[in-house]
Parts: structure tokens; sequence; C-alpha cells
């Protein structure tokens, strides 16, 4: 149900967002152009410094081929980084048929040369010039061992591809030496901080009217450079009149009760409702949203938040995919759990988890299911998807799963832990035969007498290395 019939929902970390009412910045397009005679590029600032836009809208102004990718905290198995990356792929190069491969276990020993060949195999389907941009790496733990893949990914880029890498941090320990070596520019802080000429830019295409020169010096002083502060304070003085010498500079208390203040509040109930309960979801479609809020008029009511910059993303694939700006969905998160009595939040929060798993977001129904502490819906859900987790090679984000159920039910229940000891094969077999042996192999399932490791036996030899 859901993955095969909705995969739209799933692969919005794959889209290019698009943004409305952008200005161009050309002083950093410029600097960007200069930058690309590396071929990676890290662009990193503070939350709502305008990073991603600026990599979007330079991409769209120079009109640059890309492949687009999101990362989250998912993208640290690397089996899931190879597994979506590989949907990208198909996405920018569709008439190549043949897939790239899916990390598994007979690559364990060698994912080094795996990863190399895999990103050769990659930049030979990509027309130059090309733009490829993994967006929000911060997101990926800065453990994880993501870090010494993209390294060895990255390290030979044909000329012709550009490898943008956008973060809220300065570069990872793991990459410092691309740095090193001349293979890769860095765009920051400094760089991406507005300037009174574009402070300027953005408000006359946000701001209906023309400001006094005064006010305009007022508000970039004000915003500190920082895009996401001007915008606020831009939406605030279509409002009403400011002093400026009291504002002070925004902090996140002050944030909060603006967008309840000026965004929240005013709106009829209706659409207040929709947007506590939509920011349930990271990622939504109009269906979905429509299925959470009972409110048939859902996508118009999507769009009209988007064109009105309710700091809400939209994304293109074959129907549009929204997504609340982290900041906003953070203030709106914790307004429901102020606004909904705590069984009405729950029965929420479950329908989201539905939703998501039905429209193929599998890992944000885990995670909401884990924060309500819904243990049999999501065992459920682990049983349903493990086979294919498994055939996938995401062992760990499999185990992850498991280990997040409460004490003592992985090892009473058969299939669970079939599965706990089927993640642990490659990584400590002996372990792996004790959960089969304490089962008795898997008997509720029909299976038989089968344990994790004969049900498991490899009998290929690795063909791609």
């Amino acid at each position: 149900m859901g993955k095969d019939r909705h995969p739209t929902s799933s692969l919005a970390k794959l889209a290019r967002p698009v943004s409305t009412r952008v200005f161009a910045r050309e002083r950093t397009f410029d600097l960007l152009d200069r930058l690309r005679q590396q071929p990676v590029i890290w662009i990193s600032g503070p939350a709502g410094c305008g990073k991603t836009t600026l990599a979007s809208s330079y991409i769209e102004t120079r009109r640059l081929p890309c492949l687009w990718y999101r990362l989250d905290r998912g993208d640290a198995d690397v089996a899931t980084f190879f597994y979506f990356l590989g949907l990208a792929a198909k996405k920018v190069s569709p008439r190549v048929k043949i897939p790239l491969p899916l990390l598994t276990p007979e690559y364990f020993q060698g994912v080094s040369t795996f990863t190399l060949r895999y990103f050769e195999n990659l930049y030979q389907r990509l027309r130059s010039p090309f733009i490829l941009v993994f967006d929000n790496y911060q997101d990926v733990p800065p453990e994880a061992s993501f870090h010494e893949i993209i390294f060895h990914g990255l390290s030979s880029i044909p000329e012709g591809i550009n490898v943008f890498l956008i973060s809220r941090l300065d570069p990872h320990p793991a990459l410092v030496r691309l740095e090193a070596n001349h293979l890769m520019g860095v765009l920051g802080w400094n760089e991406l901080r507005l300037t009174l000429e574009e402070s300027s830019g953005i408000a006359s295409v946000r701001f209906p009217e023309k400001l006094p020169k005064k006010t305009l010096q007022q508000l970039h002083s004000t915003a500190d450079g920082w895009a996401a502060g001007l915008i606020l304070l831009l939406e605030r003085l279509k409002r009403e009149k400011m002093d400026f010498k009291q504002l002070g500079k925004l902090v996140q208390e002050e944030i909060f009760d603006y967008f309840s203040n000026e965004i929240l509040n005013p709106l009829d109930p209706e659409t207040r409702d929709f947007l506590l309960k939509t920011a349930l979801l990271p990622q939504m479609t109009e269906s979905m949203a429509e299925r959470l809020t009972g409110q048939p008029q859902a996508g118009r009511t999507l769009a009209r938040l988007n064109r009105g910059n309710y700091f809400m993303e939209k994304r293109v694939l074959e129907e549009p995919i929204y997504g609340y700006h982290p900041l906003f969905r953070k203030f709106l998160l914790s307004r429901a759990e102020e606004t909904f009595s705590g069984q009405n939040l729950s029965f929420s929060r479950g329908q989201a988890a539905e939703l998501l798993e039905e429209y193929g977001q599998v890992e944000s129904a885990v995670r909401l299911l884990q924060e309500i502490g819904d243990w049999e819906t999501l065992i459920h859900l682990i049983l349903k998807h493990a086979p294919v987790m498994h055939a996938q090679g995401r062992y760990s984000v499999l185990e992850g799963w498991l280990r997040s159920l409460p004490p003592g039910l992985v090892e009473i229940r058969p299939w669970l832990a079939y599965w706990m000891g089927s993640c642990r094969m490659f990584a400590d077999p002996a372990q792996s035969l004790k959960m089969g042996d304490a089962n008795g192999g898997v008997g509720d399932g029909g299976v038989g007498d089968v344990d994790s490791y004969s049900a498991l036996r490899l009998t290929r030899s690795p063909p791609f290395l």
C-alpha cells in the first residue's frame, strides 16, 4: 500500500526547491561563478541566511541542469544514501536503463572501492555542465561514516561537474582535505550576509510600496544581513509601523511571538487548525493534507499559504510537495501541543503516521510512532517493511527501529527477533545465531524452523568491485 502508488512524496528530497519573489543576488552569483573553478563548493551559514535559495536561484538563473539531494539524518546509513542517490540518478538520466547498484552485503568489506566506482558511474550519466547539490548537510550526524563516503565520492570529479554542499556548519573534518588540496572552495556567512543593496532589492521584490532610503537602512541594520530576519521585518512592516531602536535583535522567543501574533492568531479558525495539524507532516502533498485535516480545499489552502510566504517551501515533481520552514514548523508543533488536548493530539499524530507510511515516508512515520509510543502499530509497520529494507541493505536503519521498541519486546516476538538477528548477522554472526536459537527459529509466521543465518546465506559473488 502507498509506496508504489504515491512515489512523489518519498522523493521530495530529490526535488529542487521552487521559490517565489526571489531577488537575483548577482554579487553572490559572481562568487559562485569564480568558485566553480574548483569542483566542490561548500556553502555555509546560519539558518535562514538564504543558502538554499541562493543555490536554487543560481541554478535557475544560469540555466544549469542539476541533481538536488536533500540530506537528512537517515542518510547516516550509507545504504539508504546510495539507494536514494540511485533514484535521483534515474530521474536525471532516464535514458540509462541500468540502475546504479545498491550497497548490499557483498560490498561491505570494500565500501571505499564501491563508493569510487559508484560515483564514477554516476558522473558518467551527467552531462556537462552540471551541478550536483547536497542540501542540509548539517543534518547528517558528525560521527557517521557518511562523511568518509562523501570524501571518496568527491575526490575525482570530472571537469564540467560541480558539487554544492549546503550546511549550517563549517566543513566536516573528513572534507577539510578537499579544501587543503584545492578541490573545494568555501562560500561562508561573510559572503552570504546581505549587503544594503541586496536588502533593498529583496524589499523591492517583497514590499508593495517603495520604501524610503532611511527605512531601508534601518531594516538592513536591524536584520544584520540575515535574510530570514529581513523578511520577518518586511512582513511586519506591511501591517504596522515599527520603532527600530526598540526592536533589537530577533531571538527565537520574539520570532515565535511574531509567528503567533502576526501569522497564526489573525487567521480564521479553520486555517489555523489546518496549519497546526499539517505541521505533523514533514512533507505533504495536497491529498495528504486533505485527508489529515478533513478539509476538501486543502490544495487551495496550501497554494495560498505558499503564495503568501507563510514560511512554506514548495517542490514540484509529478505533483506539488509542501513543507514548512523548520523554524516555523517548530513553532507550529509547539502551539499544537498547547492547543489540542492530549487525546486529540495523539489521534492526529496517529493519523499522520498512517498517512506518512501510506505515501512512502516510512521513516517519518516511524519517528512519529516512536514519539507517541504506539508500539503495536510500529511493530506492524516494521514487520511490513523489514523484507524490503533488508533487501536494500539498510540493516542499521532496521536495527535502529527494532532497538527503539520497549525492552523485552524483541525477545518475545519471534519475527522481531528474526529480523534483529538478520540485521546483526554480518556485524556479529554469533549474536545473530543466538537470536535465532533463543526463539527456535521463526515458528509463528509459517516459515518453519529456519534461523536467520541459513535464511540469509549469500550465494553470489560481488560483481561490481
